[in-house]
């Protein structure tokens, strides 16, 4: 049996020894202390966009509850220039300490980085990944007269006309590859300045059709305008469970599979919320727990819904995930990123 003056000293160098671990951690149990806070501190949360779309409505949403989660001002700048990119151009080279974040165009972004173009200076594993906001499945419609009522009547087509503002644009990105998976040998019409001036073409049959993200085009289905052919992804959409998935159609083999495969998980990268390369490992959790606490929050939910703003979210290990498989994407679909960004 231990005597009682010997169980003191045991207490005494266990209490010590404790003391010391727990100031080597930090000293809070957090498993980082002071140098993951963020309290007192300005954190600037940068849309890659002019103010009023949906990116910047998405980041001022979000900031007053990523202020109460980190004790910290968080405020949203507007970088607008070269498609989303110069913002995320200017964030590899910021800080890397946390104070500057930014949402991203996943689809426009990091397609511009797939294809290697001289717009986007950064690679998609060069970033540090906090979480993503949202994403919406793509549609791909026709006019609700159109001659096609199917997708099937537009793989035996002749050809058909599919209207977009660009290419690198996601709405580009999108029926090129659809055209190479399905050898459709449809024509991309350029030249449109928004996705509303192009609705309006498909609407009055200057184009045969057109793809968009759900949040675009539910409008002009439901007012009965577009009629939906395909879904891009692999099940039926909740909201549309009519509208058959791109992959339940006949690829003409496992290459043209796989490159739409690619695609869907290029569209999945959606909103998400990053960081510069090389931020500190505690200081890159303390944003990622805030952001989950964040979005957890019955009242962001409440606000989301009502801005009719879904937020369809992944943490940041899941948006890692993702973004690892996309970069390993086959390299035919690489080089159809290339030449969706280069238009040739």
């Amino acid at each position: 049996m231990t005597r009682p003056d010997s169980r003191w000293r045991t207490l005494v160098v266990v209490l010590a020894a404790t003391a010391v671990i727990a100031a080597a951690c930090g000293g809070d149990g957090g498993g980082g202390g002071d140098e993951a806070s963020f309290e007192g501190e300005t954190i600037t949360f940068v849309v890659p966009f002019s103010p009023g779309g949906g990116y910047d409505s998405y980041a001022r949403m979000v900031a007053p509850f990523l202020e109460e989660q980190l004790g910290a001002t968080v405020v949203v700048e507007n970088q607008d220039g070269a498609g989303g990119l110069l913002a995320i151009n200017n964030l590899v080279a910021a800080e890397p300490d946390g104070t500057r974040i930014a949402i991203m165009n996943g689809v426009g972004a990091g397609g511009a980085a797939i294809a290697e173009s001289e717009s986007a200076q950064f690679k998609l594993e060069d970033l540090s990944y906090i979480g993503r906001l949202g994403a919406s499945n793509h549609l791909f419609v026709t006019a609700a007269d159109s001659e096609f009522e199917t997708f099937d009547d537009v793989l035996a087509a002749d050809g058909f006309r599919i209207g977009s503002t660009g290419p690198g644009a996601a709405d580009y990105v999108n029926a090129y590859v659809m055209d190479q998976a399905f050898d459709m040998n449809a024509e991309i019409i350029t030249g449109f300045e928004g996705s509303e001036e192009n609705e309006l073409a498909v609407t009055r049959g200057d184009v045969d059709g057109m793809t968009g993200d759900f949040d675009s085009r539910i409008k002009a289905i439901e007012e009965g305008d577009h009629r939906p052919l395909a879904i891009f992804s692999e099940e039926a959409d909740e909201n549309l469970p009519d509208v058959p998935p791109i992959m339940d159609f006949e690829f003409p083999d496992e290459g043209a599979r796989d490159l739409m495969l690619s695609n869907i998980d290029l569209l999945e990268l959606g909103r998400p919320v990053v960081a510069p390369p090389g931020v500190p490992e505690e200081r890159l959790q303390a944003l990622r727990e805030a952001l989950d606490n964040a979005v957890a929050d019955p009242d962001l939910q409440a606000e989301a819904e009502k801005q009719g703003r879904p937020i369809n979210y992944l943490d940041g290990d899941e948006l890692e995930a993702l973004v690892q498989k996309v970069n390993e994407s086959p390299d035919h679909f690489v080089e159809a990123m290339k030449q969706a960004y280069s238009g040739a």
